[in-house]
């Protein structure tokens, strides 16, 4: 039986974290963009960054 050496527990934690992000914006890739919510704040996905969103009032949009 294989044990866990340190380097390789921290390349699978290194893999896991790159992977964060990734569906959204893969999703708006072809959507165009992607809505992500975090700490109750919708936020909106582009494939190249992100940006708070606004209701048609001009407050924040908040999410559970």
């Amino acid at each position: 039986m294989k044990h866990f050496t340190p380097i390789r527990i921290l390349l699978f934690s290194t893999l896991f974290l790159l992977g964060c992000g990734t569906i959204s914006r893969g999703c708006a890739k072809y959507f165009g963009y992607d809505e992500v919510c975090v700490d109750g704040v919708k936020y909106i996905q582009f494939t190249s960054g992100a940006s708070v969103k606004y209701n048609p009032d001009g407050s924040i949009a908040t999410c559970r």
